[in-house]
């Protein structure tokens, strides 16, 4: 069984968001709470997050959402 060894790096906004979510001692999965709260519309789990925080996808609504929240 070949397993990665080491994951993908963060993305210059994936290094901001967490850094704002230490900053605020909060956890991921507060903020996804929190996005589901405020936008209903919006679906994001712990992988849509961890693709967006890496720069594999780029939501706009979600990372509004998430500049929303954290103040960014």
């Amino acid at each position: 069984m070949n397993v990665k060894k080491c994951k993908k790096p963060l993305c210059a906004y994936g290094k901001r968001v967490k850094i704002a979510l230490m900053e605020k001692n909060r956890t991921q999965t507060w903020l996804i709470a929190e996005i589901s709260k405020k936008n209903p519309d919006i679906y994001l789990d712990s992988s849509c997050l961890h693709r967006i925080l890496t720069g594999t996808i780029k939501s706009g609504k979600a990372i509004a959402a998430i500049n929303d929240i954290l103040g960014l």
